[in-house]
């Protein structure tokens, strides 16, 4: 039956359901009654037949053998059922209909037929109807758990999670029922465990539910039920897991991926996971102990061999949970270990564009620019040149076309740190005449102007291509509004960037600038609006340190210090070593009396300060300002305030 499930639902019939009166409600103090036999003995090898046609994907003859079963055995409602599933396979409703309305009129509770009956009825569109069915189903037969699935999903499809978790929470009950009579003889012991993976399985569906509507309550119940129903199920681990990291309640995730570990030791998501959520903590350590954990896996996977095999699922994912150790590890500066996890990934697929393209970006950060363009290069070369063969398999979904441009752009960044300047602007001049409008485009000629001293040029460039564009995007308005304010217009810049928000409501760069901008002010009425629009932006990118240090730093600013430290704290470890979080990270530790913290973390400042060696390094405008000069009269000031 689960096998064509889905063509039920693109059936229609007439058969109409109980009346709502009519429909009873299930027992849930008292044991299921006892399944009906299938077919009588001298149909029952017709029956069998229809089965065996039904698993080789042959309806005609299972319908044939069914035919000829209800000739020996007519008053078994399930014959009827039966057969009206494989006529609904092949399409043949009408007659479908009319066997389910003999196997109900033979036996109002027979449960399979009420279940599909309420299946069509869904087909249609008639919800109503279709619920009352769906309890009559489960009144029918309270121990077969997809009614109670089909019905939550119904209200879920309406919206109604109200009334999906109250279906859960029968289910809930219903399975701790079965579970305390499980020690009796007669007990199936099948069903407590097709209800307990029911359970916990509907539970699950219900907490992603709420987690995309935004019901956090909701959701944290949901999962927990799920727990409840089924303490070691992987699907409800990783599911709540996936969930508590997204909250940044890491320790939380941690033990839940930690469960999922022991039951897959050697499972690549998970150790990926991990190491996320250690980075997220600060604990580097243990990142790198599951990223050599990740390598030596890789070190014993045959790598691609040009064909989709026996093994390519492990090796993809395996390839992927490294480059999802890379990403954060370079976000961390940790370039030369994001570098050895992208070449751990690069052994199984060999000059990967995806892979090699990210390697590339390390090398950049780690202070090897010329290589890096040398690097972009030839991944352009190699994807412009590349032609038939079978592609290798897409590990983050990015377009070959668009990474071709990236590559472009990332070679003429990379060209501009080695001391390339003029070969630079002549790069991004050509690919932003292309591509006016794409927001890393825009930006890229932004930085390679400015680095050559000629930022009023890029402003007039990024003027001229908004005045062009009818309307101009988010992410050209996003660009000149950083030109703006490298420019110092500030007044002229947040004036963009709210146009940028009128585009773009959710752009995370323009809300991160203005409410940073906004906290600087320090006005009330602007604090109020900073924390709104820095909330939403820590919301929408919760790995990104400069917008937790922006968030962090008007918490601060409106004189909550204690909600301030714990979000500066994290941006320092998702941004560690950054001067301007360092200094706002003290002074929130100075407000909350830990003066000795305060010292050392305006003394790393200044460490940070004296020793900026890494030629790639990058500051947006949308992390803030970053005047060293100032940030380092300023940091200095305090600590002789606090250390003469």
């Amino acid at each position: 039956m689960k096998r064509w499930l889905p063509l039920f639902f693109a059936l229609a019939c007439a058969h109409a359901p109980p009346q709502r009166e009519a429909v009873r409600q299930p027992d849930e103090t008292s044991p299921a009654p006892a399944p009906e036999p299938y077919a009588s003995a001298r149909a029952y090898r017709h029956y069998l037949d229809a089965q065996m046609a039904k698993n080789a994907e042959d309806p005609a003859t299972a319908a044939s053998e069914l035919r000829q079963a209800l000739l020996y055995d007519p008053g078994s409602p399930h014959l009827h059922t039966v057969l009206a599933e494989v006529l609904l396979r092949q399409g043949q409703t009408s007659e479908a209909e009319e066997q389910l309305q003999a196997a109900l009129a033979l036996d109002p509770a027979h449960a399979p037929a009420l279940l599909l009956s309420a299946r069509l009825l869904a087909s249609r569109g008639q919800i109503a109807l279709a619920q009352e069915q769906f309890g009559a189903a489960i009144a029918a037969q309270p121990d077969d758990p997809d009614a109670w699935r089909d019905l939550a999903r119904i209200d879920l499809a309406q919206g109604d999670a109200v009334a999906a978790e109250a279906v859960a929470s029968r289910l809930s009950h219903r399975l701790r029922l079965v579970q305390k009579e499980s020690a009796g003889e007669q007990a199936d012991p099948t069903a407590g465990e097709r209800l307990q993976d029911a359970c916990s399985a509907l539970w699950v569906e219900l907490g992603r539910w709420a987690v995309q509507h935004g019901d956090e309550e909701r959701a944290q119940r949901a999962f927990a039920q799920a727990r409840a129903a089924s303490p070691s199920d992987p699907e409800a681990l990783a599911a709540e897991a996936g969930w508590l990291e997204s909250r940044r309640k890491y320790p939380e995730a941690r033990e839940r991926y930690l469960k999922l570990l022991a039951q897959r030791p050697e499972a690549p998501d998970i150790l990926a996971a991990l190491a996320r959520v250690a980075l997220s903590d600060g604990d580097l350590d243990t990142v790198s102990a599951h990223a050599r954990k990740l390598l030596a896996l890789a070190a014993n996977t045959s790598p691609w061999d040009g064909k989709s095999g026996e093994g390519e699922e492990d090796r993809r994912e395996l390839a992927g949970a490294l480059v999802r150790v890379a990403v954060p590890l370079m976000g961390a500066r940790r370039s030369a270990e994001a570098q050895t996890a992208l070449e751990g990934a690069l052994r199984l697929y060999p000059d990967h564009p995806e892979l090699s393209f990210y390697r590339a970006l390390a090398l950049v950060q780690r202070g090897h620019p010329r290589d890096g363009a040398a690097a972009f290069e030839s991944i352009e070369r190699k994807l412009l040149a590349a032609k038939g063969g079978q592609p290798p398999p897409a590990l983050l979904g990015m377009d070959l076309g668009a990474l071709v441009v990236d590559a472009r752009v990332q070679a003429a960044l990379a060209r501009g740190r080695a001391g390339e300047p003029e070969e630079a602007m002549r790069r991004l001049r050509g690919i932003f005449a292309q591509r006016p409008s794409e927001e890393g485009v825009a930006l890229a000629l932004l930085e390679v102007f400015d680095r050559a001293g000629k930022a009023a040029e890029a402003e007039k460039l990024l003027a001229a291509a908004v005045r062009a564009s009818h309307p101009a995007t988010d992410g050209l308005l996003y660009a000149l509004a950083n030109a703006q304010d490298r420019a110092g217009a500030r007044r002229k810049a947040l004036s963009t960037m709210r146009r940028v928000l009128a585009v773009q409501p959710e752009h995370t760069g323009a809300l991160n600038y203005i409410g940073y901008t906004l906290t600087e002010r320090g006005s009330p009425a602007e604090l109020r609006e900073a924390e709104t629009l820095l909330a939403r932006a820590v919301e929408l990118r919760p790995d990104d340190g400069a917008i937790a240090d922006s968030y962090g730093f008007c918490l601060l600013k409106l004189g909550r210090a204690g909600e301030a430290l714990p979000e500066l704290r994290r941006a320092d470890r998702l941004a560690p070593q950054d001067p301007v979080i360092l200094g706002h990270l003290g002074d929130a530790l100075l407000a909350s009396g830990h003066k000795d913290e305060a010292l050392a973390a305006f003394r790393r400042a200044l460490f940070a300060l004296r020793n900026v060696s890494d030629p790639a390094r990058i500051d947006p405008p949308e992390h803030g300002d970053r005047d060293d000069a100032r940030v380092r009269a300023e940091i200095e000031k305090k600590l002789r305030s606090l250390a003469p």
